[in-house]
């Protein structure tokens, strides 16, 4: 018998629409053919048809060859079981024929279903409606924070949660779709899911409470600074990396300053078992986090996707390489003869950076106005880069549109101008004698030039 078609994946290498991008992703994965990292096209299932490459399969053959006797051979059977066979080849033939064509149809619906749920996704998430609706969702959402730190503490590491469950779909859609999705293996991410695991899974492990308490009030606050992000509450996709920088250590700050005491030892026993900060210890056990986190990113991204990156798809790596290729440190990373080499001390440079925002952490989790002190500094630079934002890049682009319009309207000046001075005009606000008019004339000149010259004024004369 044939083989059934199966499915299988490919991924346009220059395109970030993948929504399964490893070179062992399964059965299933969607592609897209767009090369920019701007735009995209609606996703594909691609199958690859078995029966062009497998030909069809003589069971009869097989088991009735030489090599295989069981007592039987073609050449003795009779005329009429010659035929039963050839009649049982031809209906399975037919079958799977039939099967082809109803997978053909199924993978139409399938495409089209895909490609009208892109759409529709796509059209709500950039549609000024959906964007005025969230930002009265943001707004709201500010508001329950604050109620729930002040009056339900208890409660805010479930709100987080329903807001990592609400955003990191959106974020993974925007993103893939953008040729971004190499950034979910940001540093960022890795410290929202150890959050997760310790607030949901482990809750009794003092190590991976002193690893997300550091790299949360460590790196993830100073990167609100670092990275600029801007609190654009109409923005889905500002509006999530402001979260993912900023909610953490405000889920931090509640757990351990604001809880009740009974409460930390029966449902988070890992910040109970802290009496005091080991400031040796906290790095020992960060940097391990860490580590792994490293060598994990530099594996699945640097080196087995490799050459998806050198045709174009962007990592945070590569980005900053390119943004402080002017700075002294840019240029020494930069300078460097090899691409490991560079890497290497990108490695070391994150390291650096994550060991110094980690040397006030011991404040933070001693004294409870401190630390809330430094979160409400970190909201408020996220809130003034926002209103930079609004201010800056919104009245830029007005500025923008306005030069616009002026170009346009002096383009349709000189437009105006030239057909005012053109050598033919038309004439302007005539009426229906007017014309007559000039109908009469041109009929009496064409008279004239056709008659002979002694009847010329007799019939120009009425």
């Amino acid at each position: 018998m044939k083989r059934a078609a199966s499915f299988t994946t490919t991924v346009s290498p220059d395109d970030g629409s993948a929504l399964i991008d490893d070179d062992d992703a399964g059965p299933y994965s969607f592609a897209s053919n767009n090369a920019s990292t701007s735009s995209f096209s609606s996703p594909q299932l691609t199958r690859s048809d078995s029966t062009v490459s497998v030909p069809f399969l003589d069971l009869s053959k097989l088991m009735f060859a030489n090599d295989f006797d069981f007592g039987l051979n073609l050449n003795d059977v009779s005329d009429n079981t010659r035929k039963r066979l050839s009649s049982m080849k031809m209906k399975t033939r037919q079958k799977l024929h039939g099967k082809n064509i109803d997978l053909d149809k199924l993978q139409a619906v399938i495409n089209q279903s895909l490609q009208k749920f892109d759409q529709r996704v796509h059209k709500n998430l950039v549609s000024s409606s959906t964007e005025k609706a969230f930002y009265a969702f943001s707004v709201f959402l500010i508001f329950c924070a604050g109620l729930i730190i002040g009056k339900y503490p208890i409660y805010f590491p479930h709100f987080h949660t329903a807001l990592f469950v609400l955003l990191m779909p959106i974020r993974f859609y925007t993103y893939f779709k953008q040729s971004f999705q190499y950034y979910l293996a940001d540093l960022c991410y890795y410290v929202n899911l150890l959050l997760m695991l310790f607030i949901w899974v482990f809750p009794g492990s003092p190590t991976l409470f002193v690893s997300v308490f550091s790299l949360s009030l460590g790196t993830l606050s100073w990167a609100v600074i670092t990275w600029r992000n801007s609190l654009v509450l109409h923005s889905i996709e500002k509006t999530t990396s402001s979260f993912i920088h900023f909610v953490p250590p405000v889920t931090m700050f509640v757990m351990v300053h604001e809880l009740p005491a009974d409460y930390i030892k029966q449902r988070y026993p890992g910040i109970a078992a802290i009496d005091s900060w080991n400031f040796a210890a906290s790095i020992l056990t960060t940097s391990i986090y860490y580590t792994i986190w490293q060598v994990s990113y530099h594996y699945f991204i640097s080196i087995r996707k490799k050459d998806q990156i050198d045709k174009g798809r962007v990592t945070s790596f590569q980005y900053l390489k390119t943004k402080n290729k002017s700075t002294p440190l840019g240029k020494f990373v930069n300078g460097l003869p090899y691409l490991w080499m560079q890497t290497l001390a990108f490695t070391l440079i994150q390291f650096g950076y994550q060991l110094l925002t980690m040397i006030p952490c011991p404040i933070w989790f001693k004294y409870k106005h401190a630390c809330g002190v430094f979160v409400s500094f970190i909201f408020i630079w996220a809130s003034y880069n926002g209103a930079t934002y609004y201010i800056d890049v919104f009245g830029k682009r007005l500025e923008k549109e306005v030069d616009r319009l002026k170009r346009e309207v002096e383009n349709l000046q000189q437009e105006k101008e030239k057909l005012q001075f053109s050598p033919v005009q038309q004439p302007q606000n005539s009426t229906v004698e007017d014309f007559k008019q000039l109908d009469d004339e041109n009929t009496d000149i064409d008279l004239k030039e056709n008659v002979p010259n002694g009847k010329q004024e007799k019939l120009s004369t009425p």
